[in-house]
């Protein structure tokens, strides 16, 4: 059972996008409307975040953790900002439901570029023998 777990995760990490769909499509049963996608996002992200991270580690051969904690922790501080400057009473659990969700963005973006990026540097490497 432990090993079933683990090859789950695994290629939860390793193919993102079709851990999205996976979520979506398992929302889908249980919430209708508008609120499908969002339930998506917000619980695809942090597999996305792991995925970067893991896509980082083996293309630069070294940890980006700790950047990606103050990206994220810093993405959250400029959005509380804005969060304070719109409203009168701003509100924490807004502001990091915000951030939660432009970091679904953000890499959702980085995970495909550097998709694309491992794939070329690879195939640069073995055409020209690098």
């Amino acid at each position: 059972m432990s090993g079933f777990f683990t090859w789950i995760v695994s290629v939860a990490i390793t193919l993102p996008i079709l851990s999205l769909l996976f979520i979506y499509f398992l929302v889908r049963i249980f919430v209708r409307g508008k609120k499908t996608i969002l339930w998506t996002v917000d619980l695809s992200t942090a597999v996305f975040i792991v995925s970067v991270h893991f896509h980082l580690l083996t293309i630069f051969e070294q940890s980006f953790l700790l950047y990606i904690i103050l990206l994220l922790t810093f993405l959250a501080l400029v959005v509380y900002y804005f969060e304070y400057k719109s409203s009168r009473e701003p509100s924490m659990y807004v502001a990091i439901k915000k951030m939660w969700r432009l970091s679904f963005f953000l890499f959702f973006i980085s995970y495909v570029g550097l998709t694309i990026g491992g794939i070329l540097t690879g195939v640069f490497k073995s055409a020209f023998l690098l």
